[in-house]
C-alpha cells in the first residue's frame, strides 16, 4: 500500500510505463483473451522473437501485471490480477476498438 501521495504517483507512473510498448499490450490482451499461456504460445501469437517476448514479461512482472508458473522445463504466464483487463477494456472504450 503506497504511504504517500508520490509513492502512489510513483507506481501508477509504472504501470503506464509497463503499457507502454505495444507488443506488452498484445500479450495482456492474449493472457486476458487465453487466462493462461506458456511462452512459446505467446511467441507464436505475437511473431515476437522468443528474446524479445522474455523482456517484456519481465517488464510486466516487475509491474505486478502477470505472474509465472513453472511448468516443467517452461512456463506459464496468467494476468497476476483480474483488473488488468478492466484496464485495457476502459483503454479500448477510450480509443474505440480498432476491430
Amino acid at each position: 500500500m503506497p504511504t504517500s501521495y508520490a509513492e502512489h504517483h510513483k507506481r501508477i507512473s509504472a504501470l503506464f510505463q509497463a503499457l507502454s510498448a505495444p507488443a506488452r499490450l498484445a500479450i495482456l490482451e492474449l493472457l486476458v483473451t487465453h487466462r493462461q499461456l506458456y511462452v512459446r504460445e505467446i511467441v507464436e501469437a505475437t511473431g515476437v522473437p522468443q528474446t524479445l517476448t522474455s523482456q517484456h514479461l519481465r517488464i510486466l512482472r516487475h509491474a505486478q501485471l502477470v505472474n509465472r508458473v513453472p511448468a516443467g522445463r517452461s512456463v506459464i504466464y496468467r494476468l497476476a490480477d483480474p483488473r488488468i483487463a478492466a484496464v485495457l477494456a476502459a483503454a479500448v472504450q477510450f480509443f474505440g476498438d480498432p476491430g
